[in-house]
């Protein structure tokens, strides 16, 4: 099967060397800033919803251990004010934090350059105490400063970009065992992740055609079956978090990734490891959507998984089909579900079948503004996605996070690789 860097000629007609001429950027960006915000524009036709006032918070795994962070780039750090994470000092790069054993994850709104509200799928971790700044910023943040930020009422709050980015690469991520369903979860799920809602009406608007309609491997070629196994089991090695998965397939260095990013968009050079830091650290901050790169980490991995599996991911998503897997087409909730059904993906309701480890899922109808993530386990009750790579355990996320960013109403799958019935 040829691997992607057969025919960069081709590549550079028909994919990704007119890249950096696109003129649609402009038209799109208002799409993209709210690409994996939270799900109200759209009709939950049959679902019974739930709301939950005051913060939305995310106990996160036992297994991942507080550490002192050192942050990679400038990073603003935010207090809860009226329900609002509100804006108060910017932090310089290598600056160290200290960010207590019992953090959060919060999804509150919080005030942008521009005075409006804007709500991050990433999320905010909160306690954060700063330790201290680069010398050459000690005039400003004074020990006295530091001090008096440290004792804000409520806390600081940072980005949870900045707990992940500062991880390496070596190593493998810590294995994420069941665990007792919460409350917050039990609202929305049964005890064994079978959703209590659904989205079906509306999910068949959008993938009627193929919607929960099974491929028999039998009416595949022996080369589809190996090609879909392939990358499927490539998606499953990325994802997995109940087994040891190696942390480089999404970590690399930076300044690796950056030099990566732009081998991908100006020579159509695929990377085959370093997914979450090449999405979420370079491509979204260099586009302007730093706040929203959920469906761009997951379009990451999927590229990543075709090119460590050998195929040729043109052969599925391509300008000609109209499914281009670059972040101007496929950055938004929306753009990656239809990209995926373009490539003849299945689509698979949540209430329905069980979303395997690999599969891509979606918050509600899947379209922005919206939020898409990777099953990671459990049967989908263990994900990995841009606030979370190491793996959320949503048995322990409170009703609200779940009802922003995590009522899964459909995932999809390889063609030929078919889920179990609840």
């Amino acid at each position: 099967m040829p691997v992607f860097s057969t025919d960069k000629h081709k590549m550079k007609n028909n994919y990704l060397f007119k890249y950096a001429k696109l003129s649609v950027v402009a038209v799109l960006m208002s799409n993209l800033l709210f690409s994996c915000a939270p799900m109200e524009s759209i009709p939950a036709i049959e679902e019974t919803t739930h709301s939950e006032d005051g913060l939305s918070q995310i106990p996160l795994d036992q297994d991942i251990v507080s550490k002192n962070v050192q942050l990679q780039g400038d990073m603003n750090i935010r207090k809860l004010r009226n329900n609002i994470l509100e804006l108060v000092s910017e932090l310089p790069m290598g600056t160290r934090i200290k960010i207590d054993d019992n953090y959060q994850v919060f999804h509150n709104d919080y005030r942008n350059t521009s005075g409006g509200l804007s709500r991050s799928s990433t999320g905010f971790v909160s306690p954060v105490k700063i330790i201290e700044v680069p010398p050459a910023y000690r005039g400003t943040f004074t020990e006295q400063y530091i001090s008096q930020l440290n004792r804000t009422p409520g806390g600081l709050f940072i980005s949870a970009s900045a707990v992940a980015a500062n991880e390496g690469a070596a190593g493998n991520f810590a294995v994420i065992k069941a665990s007792t369903p919460g409350t917050g979860f039990l609202k929305s799920y049964n005890s064994n992740g079978r959703p209590k809602f659904n989205y079906t009406t509306s999910i068949k608007k959008r993938f009627s055609a193929r919607l929960n309609l099974p491929v028999s491997p039998l009416n595949q070629s022996a080369q589809e079956k190996a090609k879909w196994t392939a990358i499927y089991n490539e998606l499953k090695r990325a994802a997995e978090r109940t087994e040891a998965a190696p942390k480089s397939l999404l970590y690399m260095d930076k300044a690796a990734a950056k030099v990566a990013v732009n081998k991908f968009e100006t020579l159509g050079i695929f990377s085959k490891v370093g997914a979450w830091t090449m999405a979420t650290q370079v491509t979204a901050v260099k586009h302007g959507f730093a706040n929203v790169p959920c469906a761009e980490f997951q379009s990451e991995l999927l590229r990543q998984a075709y090119a460590r599996a050998g195929a040729n991911l043109l052969n599925d998503f391509s300008r000609t089909k109209g499914n281009q897997l670059v972040w101007s087409s496929t950055a938004s909730v929306t753009g990656f579900s239809n990209a995926l059904y373009k490539a003849g993906w299945v689509p698979w309701t949540a209430d329905k079948y069980k979303p395997m480890t690999g599969a891509f899922m979606f918050h509600s109808a899947g379209l922005s503004p919206g939020h898409t993530y990777i099953s990671g386990g459990h049967n989908g009750q263990i994900v990995v996605d841009n606030g979370a790579p190491q793996g959320r355990d949503l048995r322990k996320t409170s009703e609200s996070s779940i009802n922003i960013q995590y009522k899964t109403g459909f995932f999809f799958l390889p063609p030929g690789i078919n889920p179990q019935a609840w």
